[in-house]
């Protein structure tokens, strides 16, 4: 019966047979297709974020938004002395050496003073000797005066001569100009102790401040010589006078203002965390590798002095905005979503509830949520998990 049927249709079973393996072929194709999506769809799910993970419950808490910026210890001005003398001579004595503590008002050094102490006591006698010739032409002034006053009244009764008066006159004021001239050399005289005085002081070094030696730059039996300049003999440095300079960037200038809280540490201590305010910004700005910055400056708590040191690096924390009893989350528990900030809720379903939330502020732990969930919401904080990469052929896992 077969033979008989394909004599008869001898081509219209080839063209059947043509159509079925289109047909196969097709659906051969499609299935490729079809498994071949399902594969890319699957791995691209694996390799996105899955929802899920641990909760936490929205709650009320304290959110502090700060700029992060490095800063340098600097010794406030006035806080570095350098001592010196404007005496020449030989250096006689030197009490402290670097590292010593010296407190204000005491001895530090001196200065051989035997020449500018020998000027002194001469001037003195001269002095003496001044105010000596001085009584001497007071005692002729008061002759001379009292001769003119008899002169006159003998005068008015016509008992003596004008020309007796005009030269008892004449006497009179050649002796006020004695006494005049006297007290001018002794004023000079006087003048000139003074600074001789004060040359001698210049031998005898008091500290002007409480502080350590930082630097020693001369030795006892050296000699001293003044020029234009003092000679510096040490240096003194007040470690409680120390203050912070913030090379705040430009971008987180205009949140920067007088009066804002810093929170610093130092790698020495980075579990002590110190605090201050800044004090004032500088107008002027400086530039470094390109980017422009504004210096800050805080001034540093003597308490906190104690602990830190001139050129140390810190790691600033300026605090621009505080808020207290607000609704907060971790931060990360909100994530953004096709423009919008969503977080997902655990209602207790297989599927935590998406929704849109309005955030405020954020620090390093927490971000402030304005609008979207109320406190006491289950917030489903995601886990990434992505999928594990196949092996080769060949290679067992």
């Amino acid at each position: 019966m077969l033979w008989h049927f394909l004599k008869k249709y001898p081509t219209g079973v080839k063209t059947d047979m043509k159509l079925s393996k289109k047909h196969i072929f097709l659906a051969i194709a499609a299935v490729i297709i079809a498994g071949g999506l399902i594969f890319y769809l699957t791995v691209k799910k694996g390799e996105s974020e899955k929802i899920g993970g641990e909760t936490f419950t929205a709650k009320k808490g304290s959110v502090t938004y700060f700029t992060e910026q490095t800063g340098i210890i600097k010794a406030r001005v006035g806080a570095i002395v350098k001592v010196g003398t404007r005496a020449t001579g030989t250096l006689t004595h030197l009490k402290y050496q670097v590292g010593d503590y010296v407190k204000k008002g005491e001895l530090i050094a001196k200065i051989d003073d035997r020449e500018t102490l020998a000027n002194v006591r001469n001037a003195e006698a001269v002095i003496e000797e001044q105010k000596r010739d001085l009584e001497s032409k007071d005692a002729q002034y008061a002759y001379a005066k009292l001769n003119y006053e008899r002169e006159a009244r003998l005068l008015e009764k016509e008992f003596t001569a004008k020309d007796s008066v005009d030269k008892a006159k004449r006497e009179l004021d050649v002796a006020l100009a004695q006494v005049q001239l006297g007290k001018a050399k002794v004023k000079e005289a006087l003048e000139k102790l003074k600074t001789l005085e004060v040359s001698l002081s210049y031998t005898k070094i008091y500290a002007p401040m409480s502080g350590y030696v930082s630097t020693v730059s001369t030795q006892e039996g050296e000699t001293v010589v003044s020029g234009l300049s003092a000679a510096i003999l040490i240096t003194i440095i007040d470690p409680s006078k120390l203050e912070m300079w913030i090379y705040v960037d430009e971008t987180d200038i205009g949140r920067t203002k007088p009066g804002v809280k810093v929170e610093y540490w130092v790698d020495t201590y980075r579990d002590k965390r110190f605090t201050g305010k800044i004090d004032m910004i500088y107008p002027q700005p400086e530039i470094k590798d390109n980017i422009v910055y504004y210096l800050a400056i805080v001034k540093i708590d003597p308490k906190d002095a104690a602990l830190l040191r001139p050129e140390m690096t810190t790691h600033v924390r300026i605090i621009v905005e505080e808020k207290t009893n607000v609704l907060v989350i971790p931060n990360n528990a909100v994530r953004f979503e096709e423009g919008k900030n969503v977080v997902y809720i655990n209602k207790g379903k297989a599927k935590p509830e998406r929704r849109a939330v309005t955030l405020g502020i954020r620090d390093d732990v927490f971000t402030e949520i304005v609008s979207g969930i109320t406190e006491g919401e289950r917030i489903v904080i995601p886990v990434v998990k992505k999928a594990q990469p196949k092996s080769a052929p060949g290679v067992k896992k």
